[in-house]
């Protein structure tokens, strides 16, 4: 972590400022805490890996006991959540390697980490709807002069989406240590990120970010009233935002339902700012034609109540009138702004591919039954088979978007992937 990032973190629980420990166990230098740890007015926190663990479950503690002991790999390993001494062996055998890729460490992290999903997640259905309302929302809050926060942003799929409109670089938090320690060696390389509960008060100060959002997750926080109120604090109250996108609803099923509100019961949750609720389905839609995304339109309670998935916009008054409105959506390969970070042109791994003469051949393999249910609204975007040539491969190869792979690079059968993905 970047000890300038000191200044925007508070305690959670006493909202005190945090401070590196200097009299225990520590490895800074002059601009990075690589492991240590803070103190405030009532409680002490590990950093681990460089990032700052705050919050008090038995893992941080036990964490914090093995970097004040000065053993950050066991500390690591606990936050990792590799008990097993087999896997930790595997984990850490992976993780010292720097020709690890992201699917080999998920698969070193075992069978009980989720990492099917987000190997898959650039190019599902839901991601493709948030990544262009976060990309609309931070070109008229962030526009690069500001600081984005993405909360419960797991591998940080759609923090990426932030590089380039948030400065500076983008905050990503999530309870689950070793997803946002796969998004800083991977997914969102110097974004910040800050390992804390989304069913406890944030940790950040007042007023630091342009743009809060959480998305795919906000359904599961029990404490939504806190959450909420806490995301509007921590933007700015004149030009900020806060954003929920794909949280279920209440009034419909879903397959991962956790604990929804009705679209009432969301909009009352805001007490300061004046949501606008879209059915992820019209916005979809807009995604899928290619655009604009129409943040002006206003779905009717009919349109709303129906959907199984929502996502709510809260501009500040003062930006909502840039807000509302129809956004353009970047093309593939589009220029996003210094300090983005741009990957690799490579073959979306939901695809099986067979080698020809003339090429390769593909061919939408789903990798799983549940997959494919939750997800299978992506065929409206992803044929069943494609084709590459032997020109298209060379120029895949070489970085450069072709113009027949540009087409492919349209339907999401070719995607910019993060340097050692896959």
């Amino acid at each position: 972590m970047l000890r300038e990032t000191l200044e925007i973190l508070r305690c959670p629980y006493c909202g005190g400022r945090l401070e590196l420990v200097e009299s225990l166990h520590h490895r800074a230098d002059r601009d990075q805490i690589e492991e240590g740890i803070l103190g405030c007015h009532c409680c002490i926190f590990p950093v681990v890996a460089g990032i700052p663990v705050l919050h008090l479950q038995p893992g941080a503690v036990e964490a914090r006991g093995h970097v004040e002991q000065g053993r950050p790999d066991l500390a690591l390993r606990v936050m990792a959540g590799v008990s097993d001494p087999a896997q930790a062996e595997i984990f850490e055998r992976a993780a010292a390697s720097e020709r690890s890729t992201f699917r080999e460490l998920v698969e070193a992290l075992g069978p009980g980490f989720e990492g099917g999903y987000f190997l898959y997640r650039f190019s599902d259905p839901t991601f493709i709807v948030a990544e262009a309302v976060v990309r609309a929302l931070g070109r008229v809050v962030l526009a690069g002069r500001t600081r984005a926060l993405d909360v419960c942003g797991g591998s940080g799929h759609l923090t990426r989406a932030l590089l380039g409109l948030s400065s500076p670089a983008p905050v990503l938090a999530d309870l689950f240590f070793p997803k946002i320690w796969l998004a800083r060696r991977f997914t969102v390389p110097g974004c910040e990120a800050v390992c804390c509960d989304g069913n406890a008060p944030l940790p950040f100060a007042r007023g630091v970010f342009g743009l809060a959002m959480c998305s795919d997750a906000f359904q599961y926080i029990w404490t939504k009233r806190q959450f909420i109120d806490e995301m509007t604090r921590v933007v700015d109250r004149e030009a900020g935002a806060v954003l929920i996108s794909h949280t279920h609803n209440q009034l419909t099923w879903s397959a991962s339902h956790g604990q929804p509100l009705s679209p009432t019961g969301y909009r009352d949750l805001f007490e300061t700012l004046d949501p606008r609720i879209f059915g992820e389905a019209s916005l979809f839609e807009d995604v899928v034609a290619g655009g604009p995304l129409d943040l002006s339109r206003r779905d009717t309670p009919e349109v709303v109540d129906r959907d199984p998935a929502l996502t709510i916009v809260a501009p500040a008054a003062g930006v909502a009138p840039a807000v509302w409105r129809a956004h353009a959506i970047d093309p593939p390969g589009a220029p996003r702004g210094a300090g983005t970070a741009r990957g690799r042109w490579r073959i979306n791994p939901l695809y099986a591919s067979s080698t020809h003469t003339d090429g390769v051949r593909l061919r939408l393999a789903f990798p799983t039954a549940d997959y494919e249910d939750e997800y299978g609204a992506c065929r409206r975007y992803l044929p069943e088979e494609a084709a590459i040539d032997r020109a298209g491969l060379a120029a895949l190869e070489a970085g450069v978007l072709s113009p027949s792979l540009a087409v492919l690079a349209a339907q999401r059968v070719v995607l910019e992937l993060p340097e050692g993905y896959y």
